[in-house]
């Protein structure tokens, strides 16, 4: 019997041997084709692209806006090669990168104008469009015109619109603008059926990440600091609309945020018709097809002489262009470091800040003589506080050699990120960045009584009381107090952080902490923040810090191996010769990722002593 058993275990496992091999070898083939094809896509020389003369620039950014883009996933992009369905996958664009062909277009001679090509734009924050908005309006000031369409306007693709001098809306399209909101599913009444407690321990009136697990609805701590952040960031996207688009007389407040029944009784007045309300109401300029939009553009005076205006994509005048961090051969530097992401312990790829990776970079800034200021541009809202106190030391190490250290905020540097923040030597956040919720918050459940329900009960010996933790047994009161006392002292130390690199006392700070999230405009007012701008104000700052005047400004980021190199240059320089339209990224997937997200972040901010400097409604569009 027994040499049975090993008998079949060794042909189970000999088997799964033979099919792993299979495996790795047809993948091995797979990589090698398509290498092999991109490789006899072009010649070894770089890519000449010319710009023709009297041509508009055309932004067309199919995807999401992002800080920084992901590190690449080699076999993510394999399958998506061969995933043959007939669509363009989304991509990634970065802002800063945008900005620049944008400034680089304005002082072009051979370009003449900017065409906003947005059906594709899924998702951007409002400061990212605001950037970008700027750099369309000094476009405009050098005498060229900027056109906008999409098939339908969402209410990001319509903000980066109302920059263009036209705003073009096919006859059958709608804009749908929609405000902001903050809206969170409710567990308690579930819990409470399946007989699961939860065990919350927070310091912060308005740390209301746990309100979920341990309520029916939102507070009223909660909705009254929710609704203040929110009728900032919708008043400040009514008033920069209404400014950009002044030259229509039609377009009014109502127009962006009408009440239902005037949104009824004026798609009433022209019988439902979507695009001929956007067109009432002073939102859209035309109504238009593609084809004739294109065709439109033609009777600019610069482009008479030609049936169709000449057009040269983003991707394709992105490649005509220097590197966004360019060396000039100064001698003293400013380093810029993203960090994107919620931050954790460990090491990352790039898609989260994790304390060990980010540390590394802060320390080549450190290491180098050249580096004499550091820029850190946070996009994050927080994780775990034990790789926030991490990362934080290692800014006080970087001021401590002689660097100046600014940050600039993006979206959002709430909690955690906030807690990195307030080492720097200046603070500088955008009118709508999201920052503060400064709190703290620990949480696990037991389902001791589920299990008693069905006739399962737990017993045994232990050595020490603490041996007895776990989900399958309730917990005790005394362990609850040692749980809270452990939540109180991270706050107390997240006090006592702000107050040191603020200049604050314990009291002013604690007055706007309690968890409450806050925008830049907020910030500025309560002492959390210096300065109101972008990542180019920042730079400035850290330049006038540091006291230089001849400098570079370089990018610090993780480094890749030799052959990582090679395989993201073979698949960048390559991505302009694969037919169009074999790539697909179903929208489905998108979903997956956002319930993941929400569900599992505890597993992924990982903190050892489960210490969370976290905010989850810190994300709107």
């Amino acid at each position: 019997m027994a040499f049975l058993f090993r008998l079949i275990k060794s042909i189970l496992v000999n088997s799964f041997k033979f099919i792993n091999a299979i495996r790795l070898l047809l993948l091995n083939v797979i990589f090698i084709v398509i290498v092999l094809f991109i490789a006899a896509s072009y010649d070894t020389d770089e890519v000449e692209i010319e710009v023709a003369d009297n041509s508009y620039l055309q932004l067309d950014l199919n995807g999401f806006i992002v800080e920084k883009k992901r590190p690449m996933n080699i076999s993510q992009e394999i399958s998506k090669q061969l995933s043959g369905i007939d669509n363009e996958a989304p991509q990634e664009f970065e802002v800063q990168e945008i900005i620049k062909a944008i400034r680089f277009a304005e002082d072009d001679p051979k370009i003449t104008g900017l065409v906003l090509e947005l059906s594709g734009l899924q998702s951007a924050n409002l400061n990212q469009l605001t950037d970008i908005g700027t750099a369309i309006n000094h476009f405009k000031e050098a005498g060229k015109p900027v056109y906008a369409y999409a098939d339908n306007y969402s209410q990001t693709q319509y903000y980066l619109a109302s920059y263009a001098d036209k705003v073009t809306l096919p006859p059958n399209g709608f804009v749908l603008l929609q405000g902001y909101a903050v809206n969170r599913l409710y567990f308690k009444d579930l819990l409470d059926k399946l007989l699961v407690t939860p065990h919350v321990f927070k310091v912060g009136t308005y740390k209301s990440f746990v309100e979920p697990f341990t309520e029916t609805q939102m507070s009223e701590h909660s909705k009254t600091a929710n609704q203040h952040w929110l009728n900032q960031l919708w008043q400040t996207y009514i008033d920069r609309v209404l400014t950009q688009r002044k030259d229509n007389p039609k377009l009014t407040p109502e127009s962006i945020n009408p009440t239902l029944q005037q949104v009824k009784e004026n798609l009433k007045a022209v019988n439902g018709d979507t695009s001929q309300y956007a067109l009432t109401m002073g939102l859209v300029d035309q109504l238009a097809f593609h084809d004739q939009f294109i065709k439109n553009l033609s009777e600019d005076a610069l482009q008479k002489s030609n049936d169709l205006p000449n057009m040269i994509n983003y991707r394709a005048y992105q490649a005509t262009l220097p590197s966004l961090y360019q060396y000039t051969g100064a001698d003293s530097y400013i380093a810029v470091i993203h960090g994107t992401g919620e931050i954790v312990s460990g090491v990352s790829d790039g898609t989260s800040i994790a304390d060990k990776s980010f540390n590394s970079l802060l320390k080549q800034a450190k290491d180098d003589p050249r580096v004499k200021a550091v820029v850190l541009r946070l996009d994050t809202p927080g994780g775990s506080a034990f790789a926030s106190e991490n990362i934080r030391q290692q800014v006080l190490a970087l001021k401590d050699a002689g660097k100046k250290v600014v940050v600039s905020m993006g979206a959002v540097t709430a909690s955690g990120g906030y807690w990195i923040a307030s080492a720097a030597d200046e603070i500088i956040a955008s009118p709508t960045t999201l920052t503060g919720s400064i709190g703290i918050f620990g949480m696990f459940a037991t389902i001791d009584k589920s299990l008693n329900e069905i006739g399962i009960q737990q017993d045994g010996v232990a050595t020490n009381p603490l041996s007895n933790i776990g989900v399958t047994q309730a917990l005790t009161p005394e362990l609850a107090e040692i749980f809270q006392m452990g939540i109180e002292n991270g706050y107390a130390n997240f006090l006592q952080v702000v107050a040191e690199g603020r200049s604050m006392s314990i009291e002013e700070v604690d007055n706007v902490a309690q968890g409450r999230v806050w925008t830049g405009v907020d910030g500025l007012n309560n002492g959390l923040v210096d300065e109101l701008g972008n990542l180019h104000s920042a730079v400035n700052k850290a330049a006038e810090l540091a006291q230089i005047k001849d400098f570079d400004v370089i990018s610090i980021e993780p480094r890749l191996s030799s052959k990582q190199v090679l395989i993201n240059q073979l698949f960048t320089k390559a991505v302009q010769f694969l037919p169009s339209g074999v790539i697909a990224q179903p929208s489905l997937v998108s979903i997956f990722q956002t319930i993941e997200k929400q569900s599992n972040f505890i597993s992924r901010i990982n903190d050892p002593q489960s210490r969370f400097v976290y905010c989850t409604q810190c994300y709107v569009e």
